[in-house]
């Protein structure tokens, strides 16, 4: 070949023998036929140098010029040429891993740990492709421990165990893990952010903000940082600041952007509305769809003066609750995905009109309360419970298991068992949905708890019970949203880094004026906490 031809030309038209030539080769070498497999290298590496350094270059350049298929053709034929190299499966898997497929790197770096336990970098890899599969940490962090054992000085390993430390609640191993982080590589964006998130379970908001703000500064910008700033921001009531960062909850993530509805109507950027349809849609979760459906009434005003008409689309789980109120004031009210949708002409999201208000804390709409129950479901609930004359409260214990932060907000059924169980005149209702196992176990050791949650098939059911009862106890979940809504007397249990709404401090919400708040001063101890709701629990009961 002509070496006048451009580098790049070169390069396009010789990768396609080349990889055929290593193709022919790995299948010797496959067979066992060591003649034509070096007849086939030779070939090869009359087009390119079969160096291990060239040959990871040209897969970087694959993979840099977005020709992901190529990469993995030419990385997964090295592995067939040089089955016993640790180095060509670390490079297959760092392939999958680059094209966001964490499964399908696990083979190839359990085989290149096994070929050399040594290699740089393989454990770390390996971990990070078990944190995108959310496997146990307990299976994680040892891969990590030893990753820093062996290269004490390298920073991804030390950024990785930042984050695995929290899952087991061991927060001064993620401090010191994050410090080690920082002190290694001060300019990593992931560094900054890991080491913050261990910063706000220990209830150092401060130190945190000013971590976030760097990772933000040092990454140019990245949607998941701006999120986190602004979630940051919201938490310690900064709403303006907070709603701005609010904005990237879209983009801040590969899994958000393509969970995010393609709606057939353009977004909503403050045109005029007279003669068009605004469509109003629920997102994220049904806690939150609870709490900003407040600003309902807002919008359909806003909408209204303008001449337009407003159509608001929400989740079926809702089933008539919503649309009995605040539903009734849109002109059309849909359930269900995107072929249910009436026609419209732009689109805006729920969790948006609070920026779009300039909403702070001191004009959240606190109408309460703003939900109401279907009557006949309410007042058969009321028919039902007439005969119990004790103080009726609701207890929820655990939220989503799909929500990244459950673990640390969630309290075990067993310990509400141990901390409410000696207190009379109390009778306990299950509102936790699908926990009819951990209803039993209490219930064995002699915890006296109802449940009926078999008969709530949407929170219509849910929102007519919680209405005959005299307090709702739960932890940061959508029964917290619901019961706040329904104007029920309810307390929240919140860890020490709780979800925004909730703010840093403080016994009230300004979300919710029926709602009381228990913060638990120290990760991961529940103890005070629930001895606290236990004492004021006693003391209502009593009254």
């Amino acid at each position: 070949m002509d070496d006048t031809i451009a580098p790049d030309i070169r390069f396009k038209v010789l990768l396609g023998p080349f990889m055929t030539f290593l193709d022919r080769a790995g299948q010797a070498t496959r067979r066992k036929k060591t003649a034509p497999r070096e007849l086939w290298l030779e070939a090869a590496a009359e087009l390119f140098s079969l160096e291990m350094e060239n040959l990871d270059a040209m897969v970087r350049d694959l993979t840099a010029r977005g020709d992901g298929p190529a990469a993995m053709r030419l990385a997964e034929v090295i592995t067939d040429v040089y089955p016993e190299s640790a180095r060509a499966f670390f490079r297959l898997a760092h392939v999958h891993q680059t094209l966001g497929d964490a499964r399908s790197a696990l083979a190839p770096l359990s085989r290149a740990m096994a070929l050399d336990p040594d290699l740089p970098f393989v454990r770390n890899n390996l971990a990070a492709a078990l944190m995108t599969l959310t496997a146990p940490a307990t299976e994680i962090i040892p891969l990590l421990e030893s990753a820093v054992a062996a290269a004490p000085e390298e920073p991804e390993a030390w950024i990785n165990l930042a984050t695995q430390k929290l899952r087991v609640f061991d927060l001064e191993g993620a401090l010191a893990a994050g410090r080690k982080a920082l002190e290694l590589s001060p300019d990593s964006p992931l560094a900054c952010n890991n080491y913050a998130q261990a910063l706000k379970e220990a209830r150092k908001f401060d130190e945190a903000e000013i971590m976030v703000s760097r990772a933000n500064e040092l990454s140019g910008g990245t949607p998941v940082f701006k999120l986190n700033l602004g979630l940051l921001n919201l938490l310690q009531g900064k709403y303006p600041q907070g709603w701005e960062g609010y904005e990237w909850r879209w983009s801040a993530t590969p899994e958000k952007q393509r969970a995010r509805p393609v709606l057939p109507g353009p977004p909503w950027r403050g045109e005029p509305l007279a003669g068009k349809t605004l469509l109003l849609w629920g997102e994220e979760g049904n806690g939150d769809v609870l709490q900003f459906a407040r600003f309902v009434p807002r919008v359909a005003e806003l909408v209204h003066s303008q001449g337009g008409r407003i159509a608001w689309n929400s989740f079926p789980q809702f089933g008539d609750l919503l649309r009995r109120a605040p539903g009734h004031l849109v002109d059309t009210y849909v359930t269900g995905g995107i072929s249910d949708l009436p026609p419209f002409d732009y689109e805006f999201p729920l969790l948006s009109t609070p920026r779009l208000f300039g909403v702070d804390e001191k004009t959240i709409p606190v109408p309460t309360p703003y939900l109401i129950p279907d009557h006949v479901r309410r007042s058969a609930w009321r028919e039902r419970l007439a005969d119990e004359k004790r103080l009726k409260v609701g207890l929820v214990w655990t939220g989503s298991s799909e929500q990244a932060r459950n673990p640390f907000r969630s309290v075990d059924m067993a310990r509400y068992a141990a901390a409410f169980g000696g207190i009379d005149n109390v009778a306990f209702y299950s509102l936790q949905v699908g926990a009819r196992d951990e209803v039993g176990a209490v219930r064995a050791t002699g915890f006296d708890i109802v449940d009926y949650t078999d008969e709530f098939k949407t929170y219509d059911d849910t929102a007519a019970m919680v209405d005959n009862l005299d307090l709702v106890i739960t932890i940061c979940t959508s029964m917290a949203h619901l019961a706040g809504a329904l104007g029920k007397p309810t307390w929240v249990i919140l860890d020490v880094n709780p979800h925004w709404p909730w703010r840093l401090e403080g016994r009230e919400s300004v979300w919710y004026p029926t709602a009381r708040l228990y913060r638990q001063a120290t990760f991961a101890d529940w103890k005070p906490v629930l001895a606290d709701v236990a004492r004021d629990l006693a003391s209502l009961a009593a009254s």
